[in-house]
């Protein structure tokens, strides 16, 4: 019996103390798993940070890219919601259910899961993944990948949010919409917060969310942060105290401040010194409100035409501040050194005037919003950068958001951490589907191994932990991009794409970005064994990931370039340029074309008819 006793004794000892050892290396396991802070900016261009030779001031941004690996080819969606579906999966936007952007489905979309422009269950996020493995994950900022309550962060793998569900809002407390079928809804935990504090700000408010979030955490396990800005998107806000904190800086015009970017970012290794920019397309004369050229503007309209993008510039430095207070708190608990900090962006720069926003008419905008410039940039109002300064802040860039050329879907990445290459310019491609699979990585998941993943996609994206660590391994997986219609392939040095009006003709064209990235000089004639083979790549990734072309074709109302008030006079001629733009709009040139086939048809009637008559009369 006492033997019996003593082999119990010993054996559950043995078992004490293995679950011991398991309990502790458990633990052990936990506290090496690296940290993520993961920062998204919203609308800020390619060539917006000082790293790249801007003059805004960004030093926190710059810093990580000096402590890390600026990566110079790292792709995005044209626009926002579709890049945060992809950043948060690893798939495509097709397939997490963000084919396009709400309210903006044709109608041969409108019934498919793929395009209602937020998440569904069929997919796992990021969120998720990182929980389901120990990370206490949190979000504070812009959401807009779900309206659905079952598809908020609070249900999609966040145990801690604050976020703005919607795509935009006023960065002030007053909560006006960004347009009338999208009124802004706040979130905390789930909880719809109805009033903001008096003191709101986004930028500020968001950044002390997640400060918060990360100190009421358990430090005992890694944590996954997304910290999703809404600056620097419209409507361009500041507090008063920075409303001229770059009074004067572009005052030398857009073409000024276009040449000083290319030289800037050629300085730096970032663009190809013999290459050519982008081509700077001004709008025609026809649109009401179109300007002279810059020294040609009297000072008081160059004064109304340069607000924009200084107060664009402020949101950019702000944003810049508020991520140095969230990496100075966890350099102050200690814990920056095991922290992955990844910054990026979006999309390109944006020049959609509000009008381009569902539903907003011009006597709305006028009637609900403030638009006297001398209020730029306070509560109240809708200040924008026009396609004359995106342009510009593009700087070699082809064009803005909402397009597949670079200026819509190059944007600017800096990471910095545990082993990342310090000081390096990365020129391989990247994507930001790739950012699910190499936090993976990082992390010690395996989606195949996950019962997460079980009859779900697994991450179509690559890996970039090796390339992060200074491996120049070539990519070997396109990125192809589709949205609204518009479509491009980045294979290696090429890239195809093939954009509708009014900012392309609908053939496809071919780049040669390693010696013409501001796409300047399309060379598909000459090249057509490449072309071929990549719309193959297109075509295959479309039949994979349920592309559907939107029929009838999407259109971009061009009267929307301008948001004055309007006559008939202006009416006219902004009607007259989008049937001249848009396929769309020709049955106006037809009905034109009719009336005035008609109209000398009866005054021709009329002429032979009174010659005819005075031949009688001088017959008689």
């Amino acid at each position: 019996m006492h033997a019996l006793f003593s082999v119990t004794f010993v054996l559950l000892f043995v078992w004490m103390a293995g679950l011991a050892g398991a309990v502790a290396a458990q633990e052990t396991e936990s506290q090496s798993r690296p940290n993520f802070l993961l920062v998204v900016a919203d609308d800020l261009g390619w060539a917006d940070i000082g790293a790249f030779g801007s003059v805004i001031r960004t030093p926190n941004i710059d810093k990580i890219a000096a402590n890390g690996t600026i990566m110079s080819q790292f792709y995005a969606s044209p626009t926002c919601a579709p890049t945060r579906a992809m950043l948060l999966t690893g798939l495509s936007s097709h397939e997490a259910g963000v084919g396009t952007q709400n309210l903006q489905q044709a109608s041969n979309q409108k019934d498919s899961i793929l395009y209602q422009g937020q998440l569904h269950d069929g997919v796992v996020t990021l969120a998720e993944g990182l929980q389901s493995i120990g990370y206490q994950t949190m979000i504070s900022g812009k959401w807009h990948i779900g309206r659905n309550p079952d598809q908020q962060p609070h249900q999609r793998g966040f145990q801690r949010s604050f976020v703005l569900r919607e795509g935009g809002a006023s960065h002030f407390a007053d909560q006006l919409a960004l347009n009338p079928a999208e009124p802004p809804h706040y979130f905390e935990d789930g909880v719809q917060v109805e009033t903001l504090p008096a003191d709101f700000y986004s930028t500020t408010f968001y950044t002390q969310k997640m400060i918060d979030f990360l100190d009421a955490r358990n430090r005992s396990t890694p944590f996954f942060s997304y910290l999703a800005y809404t600056a620097p998107h419209d409507p361009l806000q500041v507090p008063d105290d920075w409303l001229h904190r770059y009074r004067g800086v572009f005052d030398d015009g857009p073409d000024s401040v276009r040449a000083r970017r290319v030289a800037a970012l050629q300085a730096r290794g970032l663009f190809p010194v013999d290459a050519r920019a982008a081509t700077l397309v001004p709008p025609p004369s026809i649109v009401p409100g179109s300007k002279p050229p810059w020294a040609e503007r009297s000072e008081a309209m160059r004064r109304v035409d340069v607000r924009g993008v200084e107060i664009y510039a402020a949101m950019v430095e702000l944003l810049d501040q508020n991520l140095g207070r969230v990496i100075a708190y966890l350099e102050a608990e200690g814990e920056l050194d095991n922290t992955y900090v990844l910054f990026l962006s979006d999309n390109g720069v944006s020049a959609i005037t509000p009008l381009f926003y569902p539903q907003t008419s011009r006597e709305w905008l006028h009637r609900e919003r403030d638009m006297d410039p001398a209020n730029a940039g306070r509560p109240g109002t809708h200040t924008f950068i026009d396609g004359e300064w995106a342009s510009a802040l593009n700087g070699p860039l082809r064009l803005f958001k909402g397009t597949t050329a670079d200026g819509g879907t190059r944007v600017p990445f800096v990471v910095a951490g545990p082993g990342v290459a310090q000081g390096v310019i990365n020129k391989q491609l990247g994507h930001v589907a790739d950012l699910t699979p190499t936090l993976y990585a990082l992390a010690g998941l395996q989606p195949k191994m996950s019962s997460l993943y079980r009859n779900r996609p697994k991450p179509r994206g690559l890996s970039l932990a090796a390339s992060w660590q200074g491996s120049d391994v070539p990519r070997q997986q396109a990125i192809i991009t589709e949205l609204f219609g518009d479509q491009s392939v980045r294979e290696g040095d090429w890239k195809l794409s093939r954009m509708a009006a009014p900012f392309g003709d609908s053939t496809w064209q071919l780049y040669n970005m390693a010696v013409d990235p501001g796409e300047t000089n399309n060379v598909a004639a000459a090249n057509p064994l490449v072309v071929e083979r990549m719309q193959l790549a297109y075509a295959s990734f479309a039949r994979e990931v349920g592309v559907i072309t939107p029929k009838p074709p999407l259109t971009r109302d061009i009267g929307a370039l301008y948001v004055g008030k309007c006559n008939w006079n202006c009416e006219t001629r902004l009607l007259l340029l989008n049937a001249l733009v848009n396929p769309s709009y020709r049955w106006i040139l037809v009905v034109a074309a009719l009336f005035l086939g008609l109209l000398t048809a009866v005054l021709g009637w009329r002429l032979l008819r009174r010659y005819r008559l005075l031949g009688e009369a001088t017959m008689h």
